[in-house]
């Protein structure tokens, strides 16, 4: 109990107002990890969609495709793979595998309306030890 003339705060009133900033103060910090984290996560899956897309253009564009020859094995096309490899990338978490792989689901030849069978092409990159995957996938006719 306190004297009228006696100034400050007690031990329990600076306990309490401890208390609380250390778990205002703790949650602040975890919610800044917890954003530092997603963004770090954010700017890798942008570059993981960057190479996959990248090594998708280099088989998708205007040019005929050279690069593929359709061949049926049981009825079904055989896909063919194109790039796969392992490497470091900067900014990406290892391990990195990119794939990219070209199939034809219609099987082969263009039938009767004079445009080439479509051929799937399918561009992953797989990164970081949890294995998270971006894939882009187009097709191109001729």
């Amino acid at each position: 109990m306190r004297c009228a003339n006696e100034k400050g705060f007690t031990i329990v009133e600076v306990a309490v107002t401890l208390l609380v900033t250390s778990v205002f103060v703790a949650g602040i910090i975890r919610l800044q990890t917890s954003v530092s984290q997603l963004s770090i996560q954010q700017v890798q899956h942008r570059i993981a969609s960057d190479i996959a897309y990248n090594n998708l253009r280099k088989y998708v564009n205007e040019n005929p495709p050279t690069w593929f020859a359709c061949e049926v094995v049981g009825g079904v096309a055989k896909p063919k793979t194109l790039i796969d490899k392992t490497a470091a990338i900067e900014g990406l978490a290892a391990p990195v595998l990119q794939k990219v792989v070209a199939t034809a689901p219609y099987l082969c030849g263009g039938g009767t309306s004079g445009i080439g069978m479509p051929i799937r092409v399918e561009s992953t990159v797989t990164y970081g030890p949890d294995r998270r995957k971006v894939t882009h996938v187009s097709y191109a006719a001729f």
